[in-house]
């Protein structure tokens, strides 16, 4: 007799074929029936026609910041999300090292003070914890570097490069999924080329995957590109770039050039695919918009400097008159009127305006407000930039070796934050998907389990299949939405009926039973 009958569900199996009626029951956490009978089971739940799919991977995630304060997760799971990927953007809780100081720490980890020594004591910890989702993280670029050569902008030395090679490998011998770097944020940004490639090769030797927060999406974007395209030939290994996008309206045309531009190198045999998130506006720290000579010295000895009149002075020059194409000029090319404010610590009378609207309020030029603000929160300043267009977050979705992930940052008691914690699958499948038609509803849902499971090499994932975890997540394709906004992110989707990891009811109406069955996954093991 199996444990749990689904009957009488429109089921999506994860593979783009297209869906079709029928029961699924399950065994010890396994798939182990997929067809028509009426099988006998314990528990049977009628889904009454609603659609039964693998549960969702979101392939970009920051949730290694936040797992130790909220293991939970509920607003993932309220997504229909059953497995995060995380340590992204280069940037990871660990691993630690005596060199390492508290301000790398700070900055490679959102603050948060709690760093691991290595990937196996976050694991063990994650092992104690009741986690809601399925967990899988990078090693960051971020604490590799940092750990040898702290926030220096000198090019790494051979020996410097071998160090961070041999705790990235280190690293993955305990589970790491490879490497992610984030080369607009210190330290990653003064990394060359050359250091990145021997990283890449160094995780494709090892099984894994080189995936990047690239060192520009406006400006610099085709050099970007072609900066990733050259880590790919020469590693040989697996590139993913995140949250693919063009920022700043003057750069909007390039999308399809850009993109061609991968397609050619894809054709050529380059192993590259990108993921995006439902959005048209990015959400990142304030400090990501200051030229990156004036960060070297780490982010205190940063917010000091803000006391001198000539460091202002040199800062707005740098923005306003120079603009390298060589690091993102938010303020720039998407200027501060499209900056909506959603972390400032020590100001909350600020969050949810825009520096223009505090400008206003304050007498002040915007640009003098962000200098403002920066020293009033130690530059723990976080924004919502609305730089991006619908066009192409289409056209970037409908590519076909793109997948979705929400880059979503969430802590409890957080004032405000981007809707793409709370929102990003059932809007890719509501509006999207089901509304706008870019891709048909199998193809939909591939992108969002077979083919990242396949492509971060997480075998029983993404597909409801006969020996395959039973992860499902049942919901109403006619009406599955987000709600949130950048206003109130925290509104609750609509759709999500029920959610199953391993086998057992994590939600049950969107709600959760209390049962979290989420575990650390590793690389090609069952």
């Amino acid at each position: 007799m199996y444990d749990l009958l689904i009957k009488n569900a429109l089921i999506y199996d994860g593979s783009g074929n297209a869906p079709f009626y029928g029961n699924v029951a399950v065994v010890d956490g396994k798939i182990a029936y997929v067809g028509n009978e009426d099988v006998c089971a314990k528990e049977i739940k009628d889904a009454q026609g609603l659609s039964l799919s693998p549960g969702f991977i979101d392939v970009h995630s920051h949730s290694d910041w936040e797992i130790v304060q909220d293991p939970n997760r509920l607003h993932v799971l309220r997504m229909g999300v059953t497995t995060e990927i995380a340590g992204q953007c280069g940037n990871s809780v660990m691993p630690d090292s005596d060199t390492m100081t508290d301000d790398i720490r700070r900055s490679v980890s959102a603050g948060i003070s709690k760093f691991f020594p290595n990937m196996q004591a976050l694991i063990n910890v994650i092992d104690s914890l009741e986690v809601g989702p399925n967990q899988h993280y990078f090693t960051g670029h971020g604490p590799l570097r940092g750990g040898v050569m702290g926030t220096s902008p000198d090019k790494a030395t051979d020996a410097q490069i071998k160090k961070m090679q041999e705790k990235l490998i280190s690293e993955m011998q305990m589970g790491s999924a490879g490497i992610s770097t984030g080369l607009s944020y210190v330290p990653g940004i003064y990394s060359d080329t050359n250091e990145l490639i021997q990283l890449a090769k160094t995780a494709a030797e090892n099984g894994g995957m080189y995936t990047t927060h690239s060192r520009s999406e406006s400006m610099g974007l085709f050099d970007s590109v072609h900066e990733c395209i050259e880590i790919a030939k020469a590693s040989k290994g697996p590139v993913n770039i995140s949250h693919f996008k063009c920022v700043g309206k003057v750069f909007w045309e390039r999308c399809e050039k850009a993109l061609s531009v991968l397609d050619e190198a894809i054709n050529k045999g380059c192993d590259i695919t990108l993921d995006a998130y439902p959005y048209t506006a990015v959400s990142t720290t304030t400090l990501s918009v200051i030229p990156p000579q004036f960060l070297s010295s780490g982010r205190e000895a940063f917010t000091k400097s803000l006391e001198n009149e000539a460091v202002v002075n040199a800062i707005r020059h740098e923005i306003f008159e120079v603009n390298d194409p060589s690091w993102d000029n938010s303020i720039y090319y998407v200027g501060l009127e499209n900056f909506l404010i959603v972390k400032a610590p020590n100001t909350p009378w600020a969050i949810g305006k825009t520096y223009v609207e505090v400008a206003k309020e304050l007498g002040m030029e915007p640009f003098d407000v962000v200098i403002h603000l920066l020293k009033e929160n130690n530059s723990d300043i976080f924004e919502c930039r609305f730089g991006m267009c619908e066009e192409n977050l289409e056209m970037i979705f409908k590519h076909p070796r793109c997948m979705v992930g929400s880059d979503g940052i969430y802590r409890i008691g957080d004032d405000l934050g981007h809707p793409r914690a709370f929102g990003t699958f059932p809007r890719y499948l509501g509006r999207y998907i089901r509304e706008r038609k870019i891709l048909s509803r199998e193809e939909g849902i591939r992108r969002i389990t077979s083919m990242p499971a396949e492509r971060y090499s997480l075998p029983g994932k993404g597909r409801i299949q006969v020996g395959y975890d039973a992860d499902l997540v049942l919901f109403d394709y006619d009406t599955i939405m987000d709600k949130a906004d950048f206003m109130d992110p925290f509104k609750p989707n609509v759709g999500i009926h029920q959610l199953y990891i391993g086998g057992k009811l994590t939600l049950e109406d969107n709600e959760p039973t209390g049962i979290f069955a989420g575990k650390y996954l590793y690389k090609n093991r069952k």
